[in-house]
């Protein structure tokens, strides 16, 4: 005599159950405001604020804005070919570059690297990507962190190449307008050798009134260790002067001095590293100098790869979120009472059901003694 087993219509109903316990957890997820995020929108906001600025400042100087490469009229996308052209460049890259949100994703990244209120940043950037540029100081004006620039002026194709506005007249405009008080303490030609190398003598001579303009320190060294050398004495003296040490090193961009060479941008991952892997980079630069000290990287170089990590282009649809807007700014949990009571009941109905079983098995089994004679 075979024992009784659960019914097939018990197993379907505790099946159903199942399913009705989880859809109601299911239910329970609600967004909620993710971490800094009065922060995150505040710099949103100030970068949105800033490409205004830089836009109006175009067109009342009679610079077109070509809508076809800078679609949403940002105004910090430049010609592809210009005198202060430096290098090639991609145009979606600086496009993207510009979109505000990466303001919000600076913030989470400084943050994430030990960045607080009144930290010292020291932060290189170049005339190639002004969207991320924009992106850092939003960020540490937001933070309350200052940033210690210094900039590589000339630009690769499509970034701040027009050379009536170049990236230190952008800076300039953003401090005049009042969205934050950092400047360049000091700035180099940029291009090859980043000594303007490739430029041409006319394109050199922009670059330094440009420079000179802004009451930026010239950096003229005549190799990279020199170039390298300079930059970390600087930023360590300012933040001797202040009195403080550097929390974190951002590099935006491919400059020479700050990033060591196009191959490093292969060897150091976009975004923050909080301890920079020591290898056998075949050029060092100034990245390579603070992530020896132990201290925290962000590097700012592929649009793509990090608007895809910080959820600002849609991985299915491509599409771009709208500024303030998307995970950066939401996250999604569960209401843990709903969960556990979920949880819980599933747990109970499935014991009851296995204790009657156990018992149906062995009340229901027949007695040894009764059992007939065969």
């Amino acid at each position: 005599m075979s024992n009784p087993t659960v019914s097939s219509a018990t197993l379907v109903g505790l099946a159903i159950f199942a399913l009705a316990a989880y859809a109601l957890a299911e239910r329970s997820v609600e967004p909620v405001h993710a971490a800094a995020y009065a922060k995150k929108l505040h710099a949103v906001g100030l970068m949105e604020r800033a490409e205004r600025v830089i836009r109006d400042r175009k067109l009342a100087m009679g610079i077109a804005i070509d809508a076809r490469n800078d679609p949403d009229q940002t105004g910090v996308i430049g010609p592809q070919f210009s005198l202060t052209t430096t290098d090639r460049g991609v145009q979606a890259a600086k496009a993207l570059a510009a979109h505000p949100n990466f303001a919000a994703a600076v913030s989470q990244m400084l943050l994430e690297a030990g960045v607080g209120k009144d930290d010292l940043v020291a932060v290189g950037m170049t005339g190639s990507l002004p969207g991320f540029n924009l992106a850092v100081l939003a960020s540490c004006k937001a933070i309350g962190a200052e940033p210690i620039v210094i900039t590589s002026v000339g630009s690769s194709m499509f970034g701040s190449t027009d050379p009536e506005l170049t990236w230190l007249d952008m800076e300039s405009l953003c401090v005049a307008a009042g969205l934050w008080p950092f400047h360049s303490v000091a700035a180099s030609i940029g291009g090859g050798g980043d000594i303007g190398r490739g430029l041409s003598p006319a394109g050199r001579q922009i670059l330094l009134d440009a420079i000179q303009r802004n009451h930026a320190i010239l950096l003229d060294n005549p190799g990279l260790l020199e170039s390298v050398k300079s930059r970390v004495a600087l930023y360590d003296s300012v933040a001797a002067a202040r009195g403080k040490p550097i929390r974190a090193y951002v590099n935006v961009g491919g400059g020479v001095a700050s990033l060591g060479g196009a191959q490093n941008a292969r060897l150091i991952p976009p975004g923050l590293t909080r301890r920079l892997a020591r290898r056998n980079y075949p050029k060092r630069g100034v990245i390579n100098v603070y992530g020896d000290r132990r201290i925290p990287v962000i590097q700012l170089l592929d649009a793509e790869k990090l608007a895809h990590t910080y959820s600002i282009v849609d991985p299915e649809t491509g599409a771009t979120s709208k500024p303030g807007k998307g995970l950066l700014f939401i996250r999604y949990r569960y209401k843990l009472w709903v969960v556990a009571a979920a949880v819980a009941s599933v747990l109970f109905v499935n014991a009851l059901v296995l204790r009657l079983d156990l018992r149906h098995q062995l009340l229901g089994r027949p007695h040894p003694e009764r059992r007939p004679n065969l």
